[in-house]
């Protein structure tokens, strides 16, 4: 039996297999540890339940245009893609005079409520601050501008 490796003489020939095997399973590993720990498997099985509805959306298909299966009931609406702006306008303008005829609803006077809410007095609140003077304006440049 001749090896794809020239082992030295002094080497005994199940010294080889006592190294590889080893050596083989540490690459399997290394091939292995990046799905079970990145979660590929979570990934894979998402996958696979999307695929699967996908094969039974192609069956209920393939099942109707056999005839099998009755076609789905539709509703007598049909959809536009470009909605009919003229409608809309229509619409709007009625639901307008709509509320314009009907009677405004019964308003009531405030209540007066001489204090403000949450037990601020007149003494809490400070007096408004004086807004600082603007600065002076700057001097003009006398030196030329070297850009």
């Amino acid at each position: 039996m001749s090896l794809p490796l020239s082992l030295p003489d002094w080497m005994p020939g199940w010294l080889f297999l006592a190294l590889a095997v080893p050596a083989l399973l540490w690459v399997l590993a290394f091939l292995m540890v990046p799905f079970s720990v990145f979660g590929v498997k979570a990934r894979l099985e998402a996958l696979e339940g999307e695929l699967n509805a996908l094969h039974e959306e192609l069956r209920v298909m393939q099942m109707r245009a056999a005839g099998v299966l009755p076609a789905p009931v539709r509703g007598m609406d049909s959809y536009d893609e470009v909605p009919n702006f003229g409608q809309l306008k229509r619409g709007r303008a009625a639901q307008q005079q709509m509320e314009e005829s009907a009677p405004p609803p019964a308003s009531r006077a405030p209540i007066p409520n001489p204090e403000p809410r949450g037990g601020f007095g007149k003494r809490d609140i400070s007096p408004p601050r004086e807004r600082p003077a603007a600065p002076p304006p700057r001097p003009r440049r006398t030196e030329p501008r070297l850009d």
